[in-house]
């Protein structure tokens, strides 16, 4: 027979616990956006950590990853890739098991024409002359520079169409190759 006391009412207190077990949130880096030129490849450094277990890499361009499961994939960017100029690279983890998503991280790779230049055709000029050259450039290329073997001069050797003037050296040796040299 249970005794009751005047405060107790006859109900005896009762407990129970429940535990919470806390995981870790799945958590990814695809690394610092980057420049690339064009027909090149970019090494991938992404990282993972938390629950996360696994990653595949993803484009929202054409391009092709050499293995899209390695935090260090290599990634080759497509015609239409370069065409557009910029991809967005995005890593995305595994989703662990309970609560806890899945993470993803996202780069911009952004992809350069590359740097292109021509001198022009040869030329032959009579001792005396100055030469105008017909360089280009093209590409990502913003400037170029002329430089010349010998020992002539440029009127501003910055400009793709400079003017020439070939020294007493120049003439004695009866040839002088004249390069230009872009920026990028």
């Amino acid at each position: 027979m249970r005794l009751i006391s005047a405060g107790n009412r006859g109900c005896p207190a009762d407990t129970d616990e429940m535990v919470i077990t806390i995981l870790p949130q799945a958590t990814t880096s695809a690394g610092v956006d980057a420049t690339i030129c064009s027909g090149s490849v970019y090494s991938l450094s992404g990282t993972k950590g938390g629950s996360a277990t696994s990653v595949t890499w993803t484009t929202s361009g054409s391009g092709t990853f050499n293995d899209a499961t390695l935090l260090a994939a290599t990634y080759t960017p497509s015609a239409a890739d370069i065409t557009a100029g910029t991809v967005t690279l995005t890593i995305t983890t595994n989703d662990p098991a309970g609560p806890c998503t899945a993470a993803s991280d996202g780069m911009v790779l952004t992809i350069n024409a590359a740097a292109t230049a021509s001198a022009g055709a040869d030329a032959t000029i009579c001792s005396g002359s100055t030469y105008t050259l017909s360089g280009s450039r093209g590409g990502s290329a913003t400037s170029s520079t002329w430089s010349s073997s010998g020992t002539g001069t440029f009127d501003n050797a910055t400009i793709v169409g400079a003017t020439y003037t070939p020294s007493a050296a120049d003439i004695t040796a009866g040839t002088v190759t004249l390069t230009i040299t872009t920026n990028d």
